[in-house]
C-alpha cells in the first residue's frame, strides 16, 4: 500500500501496548476446548491448557502415539496454541527417491499427513510426511520409520497446510511458503518447488491452502492468491485448463476472513457479505448445478456472516446470531441434514442427492472446521460436535466403536451407515472424555488496550498505529468505540496529531470554536492551513466520507489530479471529486463497492483512523 508523508520527524507520545488478556484455565473449574480442526480422514483439537489431541487416520505418518490411526482421541503434544491440517482428498503423485549404499531408486508416492503446529511461544513445528519438502527441511525423506516434530521458525501467528505444501504468517506480516505450488490435472500438470520457506507476500495476517491455491488476507483487507487458474480459481477466467501462477496476485478488497476449498475460495467482506468464486463442483458455491460449472467472478453466497471455513467441496459459515450454515456436497453426511436428502429439481428435471443452497446445521456455534468429508465444530457451551463420513480405519469423529449412524430408509430400518448424517457429540465431548472439558472461557485479546476491537477487525492495525502515535487514546480506559460516528472536530484533531501537532500559524480561527475546547489548537491549525474553508467549523456535526478525504487532500497540499473516479455517485462537478480520486490513487480508500464511494455516508471512528493509517503510516 502506498503511503504518504513517510518518516514523520516527530514522535508524539508513548503507547498502550497490545496484549493478551486471557482467563487462565485455573480460573475455571475445568479446562476447555480452544480449537477443533478437521483434516483428511482425521480430526484434531487443542485445549486451553495447551494439549493437542488427534484421532482418525494419519496415512504414512505415525503421529497418533506411533500409530497411523486411532478410534478415539489421543494426546500427542503439549504447549500448543493452534494446529492446522489438510482437507485435500485427492493428492497428486510426486517423484521421490529412496537412498541406500548403492545410490537411490526413484518412484511415485502420494504425500501423507502433515500437521502445522504453533506452540504457545509462537514457534512453528511441522510433523508428518516430507516426501515433497512440505516440512520445510529443504530435503525430502521417503519411507521413514519414525517421525518427529520439526522446528521451522519462530514468531508465527497463523499456519496452513495441504499436505504437499505449508505456509506460515509471522508477527511482522511476512507470508512464508514451502513445498509444491502446482496445477494437477485439468490438462496442465505444472509444478513449482519451494524447497525451503520463502517469503511470497508481506503485510499478511491470515493464510489458507487448498489443493492448488494459496489464499492470503492482508492487513489492509485485500485478498491475494497464487496457484492454478483453472475454472476461475484465481478469480480470472482462463477456462477449465488454466495455467500456473507462481506469484501472489490481488483478487479483492475490504475483507475480514478467507477460506479455501477444492478449486474454489471464499472471502468475507466487512459488512458480513460472503463471496465465493472458482469451481462449483457439488454446488460448493451455492450456485445451481445447471447455472454455472464455475465462476471467475466473486458471487454472493450469504449475508450476515461472521466467519467461514471451507473443506473439500463444502463451506461452513457462522452468522452473527451464532447459527451454523453449510453449502456444498452432502453425499457423505457432512451437511448434517439426515440421510433422506434427495429431492426433485424442477430446473434440471432430475432427482438430486442433496440441495445446492445453504442450509442451517445448528445454533449457538462458536467455531467450525471443515474436513474432506466431515465437519467438527464447537458450541458456545464448550461441547464438540460433528457429522460426516467415517471409515473402519478412519474414525473422523473419534467415537470409538460407535461410528456412522443407524439409518432409516423411507421410514424402515436400513442398517448402519458409514456416515453420521446428523450432528452428534464427538471427540473430546464423547465417551471417556465426556465431562472432562467445560464451557469456553473468553480469551480476550486487548488490541491496543481496547476490549471492543475484534482481533480480526480490518481496522486493527490502524487502531494500534493511532494509539502508538498518540493520535487517539480511545473513549474510555478499555474502549475505542469503533462504530461511533466521528465528528468534524474529532477528525481534525486526529489529523492534526498525525501531522505532528504543529503549532498554529497566524490568527485564523472559527467563530464557533471555544478557546478551551480540546480541539481548539487543531481547529486553529486547520483554519490557518485552509483545510476547512469559511469562518465556522460546525465541530459537532458528523464527518462524512466526502469531508474526510477532502480534509486529508487539503492537508496534503491539494495535489492536482485528473478527475475520473469511476464512481457513479461522485460527479466531476462535486467539490470533493478531486479529493476522492486522490484518495483512491494513493490507496486511502477504494470506495464502498466497485461503483460507489458513498460520499454522504457518516464515518465512524474505525474508518477515520483507517484513512489516516493508510495516508500516514510508515
Amino acid at each position: 500500500m502506498r503511503r504518504l508523508y513517510r518518516n514523520l520527524s516527530l514522535l508524539l507520545s508513548t503507547a498502550l501496548l497490545a496484549g493478551l488478556l486471557a482467563v487462565p484455565a485455573s480460573a475455571a473449574e475445568k479446562p476447555f476446548i480452544r480449537q477443533v480442526e478437521a483434516g483428511t480422514w482425521n480430526s484434531w483439537a487443542v485445549t486451553s491448557d495447551g494439549d493437542l489431541y488427534g484421532w482418525g487416520l494419519s496415512e504414512t505418518a505415525k503421529l497418533l502415539n506411533g500409530e497411523i490411526s486411532s478410534d478415539v482421541p489421543v494426546k500427542i503434544m503439549s504447549g500448543v496454541k493452534s494446529v492446522s491440517a489438510s482437507s485435500v482428498e485427492n493428492q497428486p503423485v510426486f517423484e521421490v527417491r529412496k537412498y541406500d549404499d548403492y545410490g537411490y531408486i526413484s518412484y511415485g508416492a502420494v504425500p501423507g499427513t502433515v500437521l502445522a503446529i504453533i506452540k504457545e511461544n509462537g514457534d512453528l513445528y511441522t510433523w508428518g510426511d516430507n516426501t515433497c519438502y512440505q516440512l520445510g527441511k529443504g530435503y525430502y525423506e521417503a519411507e521413514q520409520e519414525s517421525y518427529e516434530p520439526y522446528f521451522v521458525m519462530g514468531d508465527v501467528v497463523k499456519a496452513a497446510t495441504n499436505d504437499h505444501a505449508c505456509a506460515a504468517v509471522t508477527e511482522n506480516g511476512d507470508l512464508y511458503y514451502w513445498g509444491y505450488n502446482l496445477v494437477y490435472g485439468y490438462g496442465n500438470n505444472a509444478m513449482e518447488l519451494y524447497a525451503e520457506p520463502t517469503v511470497i507476500l508481506t503485510g499478511v495476517k491470515d493464510v489458507e491452502l487448498s489443493d492448488h491455491n494459496v489464499v492470503a488476507l492482508k492487513n489492509d483487507g485485500s485478498v491475494w492468491m497464487m496457484g492454478g487458474t483453472h475454472k476461475g480459481a484465481l478469480a480470472r477466467d482462463e477456462g477449465k485448463v488454466g495455467s500456473l501462477v507462481n506469484e501472489m496476485t490481488k483478487v479483492m478488497d475490504g475483507c475480514v476472513d478467507i477460506s479455501a476449498g477444492c478449486g474454489f475460495a471464499m472471502a468475507l467482506k466487512t459488512d458480513g457479505t460472503l463471496y465465493g468464486w472458482g469451481d462449483n463442483a457439488n454446488a460448493a458455491l451455492g450456485i445451481h448445478w445447471n447455472l454455472a460449472e464455475y465462476t471467475a467472478t466473486p458471487t454472493v453466497v450469504a449475508t450476515g456472516v461472521k466467519s467461514v471455513d471451507s473443506g473439500n467441496y463444502d463451506s461452513y459459515f457462522i452468522k452473527f446470531d451464532g447459527s451454523l450454515w453449510v453449502v456444498g456436497d452432502g453425499q457423505r453426511g457432512q451437511r448434517g441434514q439426515g440421510n433422506e436428502m434427495a429431492y426433485y429439481d424442477t430446473v434440471s428435471n432430475t432427482m438430486k442427492k442433496y440441495r445446492y443452497y445453504p442450509e442451517q446445521v445448528d445454533t449457538n456455534v462458536r467455531s467450525v472446521s471443515a474436513g474432506t468429508a466431515h465437519v467438527v465444530y464447537l458450541k458456545e457451551d464448550g461441547t464438540m460436535w460433528g457429522c460426516g463420513r467415517e471409515r473402519q480405519n478412519a474414525r473422523t469423529l473419534g467415537r470409538g466403536d460407535e461410528y456412522g449412524e443407524f439409518i432409516y430408509i423411507q421410514g424402515e430400518p436400513g442398517g448402519r451407515s458409514v456416515c453420521c448424517w446428523r450432528p452428534t457429540l464427538c471427540g473430546l465431548s464423547y465417551g471417556s472424555f465426556s465431562g472432562m472439558f467445560g464451557p469456553v472461557q473468553e480469551e480476550v485479546e486487548l488490541v491496543a488496550g481496547f476490549s471492543d476491537i475484534p482481533a480480526n477487525a480490518y481496522y486493527r492495525d490502524a487502531v494500534e498505529w493511532a494509539v502508538d502515535r498518540g493520535i487517539t487514546s480511545g473513549t474510555g480506559e478499555t474502549t475505542f468505540s469503533p462504530d461511533r460516528s466521528c465528528t468534524r472536530a474529532e477528525i481534525l484533531t486526529f489529523l492534526w496529531r498525525a501531522m505532528g501537532s504543529p503549532a498554529p500559524e497566524g490568527d485564523a480561527s472559527f467563530a464557533d470554536v471555544a478557546a478551551n475546547a480540546y480541539y481548539a489548537d487543531a481547529a486553529t491549525w486547520a483554519a490557518g492551513e485552509g483545510i476547512v474553508p469559511g469562518d465556522r467549523l460546525d465541530p459537532d456535526a458528523p464527518c462524512t466520507r466526502a469531508m474526510a478525504v477532502e480534509f486529508l487532500w487539503r492537508a496534503g497540499g491539494c495535489q492536482a489530479i485528473a478527475t475520473d473516479t469511476g464512481f457513479t455517485d461522485v460527479s466531476i462537478s462535486d467539490s470533493y471529486s478531486t479529493a476522492v480520486e486522490w484518495a483512491v490513487i494513493y490507496g486511502i480508500t477504494s470506495g464502498t463497492d466497485e461503483d460507489h464511494f458513498s460520499p454522504d455516508a457518516i464515518c465512524n471512528r474505525a474508518q477515520i483512523v483507517t484513512f489516516l493509517y493508510r495516508a500516514y503510516a510508515d
